[in-house]
């Protein structure tokens, strides 16, 4: 069902969106309002490359007036967060970095900047996802993402601690190799 819209604004720019009141649904006001070719000029891709977010979901339109798609500032704030630095790249040598979500790829992007990120790579990394978030995907998904020397070294510096009975016995391990005791 389309939801009945009124556009605001002077001229050919609009400036915000109204929802009237006989529509079922209480009045909402959306300003400031963008078009999809403010949308191009403010996250420098295409036409295409906009109309592409839209299909896969990964940037949600507030109304379709005239054919003509309008977004609000808000949401392509939220999908410009949502986007990974260009800092980033030499650790997603194999990937496309415009495909990228830190929501929806959060899980590969932890496994590679916890594995071999520089500090820089890190500490975005631990801006951007909570300690809790962090810490249940090396419980739950770091054995099979990251190598158990990384493992081990992020729960201990986020102040998680193997269990003893988890810990290698590194002394044990010495002596099994003929090594260091």
């Amino acid at each position: 069902m389309e939801l009945a819209w009124t556009l605001m604004g002077e001229g050919e720019r609009p400036s915000a969106l109204l929802r009237p009141r006989g529509s079922g649904q209480p009045p909402k006001v959306i300003r400031p309002i963008l078009t999809a070719e403010d949308v191009c000029r403010l996250l420098r891709r295409s036409k295409r490359q906009v109309y592409r977010y839209l299909k896969a979901g990964r940037l949600q339109p507030c109304a379709r007036i005239l054919g003509q798609w309008l977004f609000s500032a808000e949401e392509v704030r939220r999908f410009q967060r949502d986007r990974i630095p260009s800092f980033l790249k030499p650790f997603f040598w194999d990937a496309r970095m415009a495909d990228l979500s830190s929501e929806h790829h959060r899980d590969f992007i932890l496994a590679r900047v916890l594995e071999s990120g520089d500090r820089k790579a890190v500490r975005w990394a631990l801006r951007t996802y909570p300690k809790q978030t962090v810490l249940s995907f090396l419980k739950d998904r770091g054995k099979a993402a990251l190598s158990e020397r990384a493992q081990n070294f992020w729960l201990s510096v986020l102040g998680e601690a193997l269990p003893r009975r988890d810990r290698p016995d590194w002394r044990r391990q010495g002596r099994r190799w003929g090594g260091i005791s």
